[in-house]
């Protein structure tokens, strides 16, 4: 019996200790990917936690809930839904990369300009033992093996968020680019109208200053034919007189 109790000791301490290495692991990624909070246990008196977050920094939550419907489908081969009856959000049977297939719940918030994106598993993350008579929980090593690749998850996940937010905004550059474009094209072709405008303009004063011209030559001949007819006007009144 104590025997048994010894092994069983010693089993517990080798699950504490194989976690130990996951306490100082590095959670960043990069500057634009920082994990401000993975959720997994420090001690194994919390080792009952299921839930892993990211916080995705200045993004909005409609297009984090589209990329993970999106990523879910194509990495994790697993089909997003919404139970009305738990009020929970789920991907099923999701294939995780150095686990397997589980059962994953998720839940997407704003705050702010950042988005807090969390993974929450329906299995425990803990094993019962009994140790000189007492209960005790230790660590399940399995889902440390879990909760580090959901970690590699998470991270991917936020790099397609960051992928399909630089892409939006390249479309959205793309389209500030081609209005640009057309008001240049516009501004030319309203150039090209203002110097026609201008080059009618001038062959429109050009001509009238040809009637100018004219009308000043016809007004002097039309005066001596006016000076004429006066003339030719008085000798008839004389002619008239004579008579």
């Amino acid at each position: 019996m104590f025997a048994m109790k010894k092994v069983a000791l010693i089993c517990a301490i080798c699950s504490i200790v194989s976690f130990i290495p996951l306490l100082g692991q590095d959670t960043t990624i990069s500057p634009d990917f920082t994990i401000k909070g993975v959720d997994i246990p420090e001690d194994y008196d919390i080792a009952q936690s299921n839930t892993l977050r990211v916080t995705l920094p200045n993004v909005d939550d409609k297009l984090v809930k589209r990329v993970w419907t999106s990523y879910a489908r194509t990495q994790l081969r697993s089909k997003v839904r919404y139970d009305r009856k738990t009020k929970q959000h789920l991907a099923e049977q999701a294939n995780i990369k150095s686990y397997g297939s589980t059962n994953l719940e998720y839940e997407s918030r704003q705050s702010g300009k950042d988005v807090n994106f969390e993974i929450s598993f329906q299995e425990t993350s803990y094993v019962e033992t009994e140790v000189s008579g007492f209960s005790q929980r230790s660590i399940n090593t399995t889902n440390l093996q879990r909760n580090r690749a959901a970690r590699t998850v998470l991270e991917d996940f936020a790099r397609e968020v960051r992928r399909e937010q630089t892409r939006l905004e390249m479309v959205q550059e793309e389209k500030n680019l081609r209005k640009l474009e057309g008001e240049l094209r516009s501004l030319k072709t309203a150039n090209t109208r203002y110097h026609q405008e201008i080059k009618q303009a001038e062959e429109r004063i050009q001509k009238a200053k040809s009637n100018i011209s004219q009308n000043e030559k016809d007004q002097v001949d039309t005066q001596k034919k006016l000076q004429d007819q006066q003339k030719t006007l008085e000798l008839v009144k004389r002619k008239v007189s004579s008579i």
